[in-house]
């Protein structure tokens, strides 16, 4: 068993027992959704410890492959990463969501160098598919943003 791997299962374990621990904060209404994608998230996170325990047969031995993962770390893009999607969030507060999420689309897709044709596809298909799911079959309220309360 791999030691970056029994991390990512331990991190995810806690990732949805957080998650489902804030998600009984919510109203018993707002819980059915959370609940099925956090329960989903965990079966998929147990079924991979499984598979790993199998992996092992019976030599429950825990490598140490984490010089062998961060020898391909890439400092740029993890900090540019993170620092975009800290300026997302902020964005949201001010300008709403749809508008900071497309702006941050479009900064990460160019930043990986993706060509405009997909670019323009997948923000289209994107933003279609968040109106979709999240406004008008879950009815989640999206942040407006302050600026565009405001205006309105």
């Amino acid at each position: 068993m791999k030691k970056s791997e029994l991390s990512v299962v331990i991190f995810m374990l806690g990732f949805c027992a957080f998650f489902f621990y804030e998600t009984l904060q919510l109203p018993p209404a707002a819980q059915s959704y959370p609940k099925f994608v956090i329960g989903l998230l965990a079966v998929l996170t147990l079924m991979q410890l499984v598979k790993m325990a199998c992996s092992c047969h019976g030599h429950f031995t825990v490598v140490n492959d984490l010089p062998e993962v961060w020898t391909h770390f890439l400092p740029k893009q993890f900090f540019t990463f993170l620092g975009a999607s800290v300026l997302f969030f902020i964005l949201m507060i001010f300008i709403g969501f749809y508008p900071a999420a497309i702006i941050y689309l479009l900064f990460m897709m160019h930043f990986f160098h993706i060509e405009k044709k997909y670019m323009a596809i997948t923000i289209v298909v994107l933003m279609v598919l968040i109106y979709v799911v999240f406004s008008e079959f879950l009815a989640v309220p999206l942040p407006d943003g302050l600026l565009i309360e405001e205006l309105l």
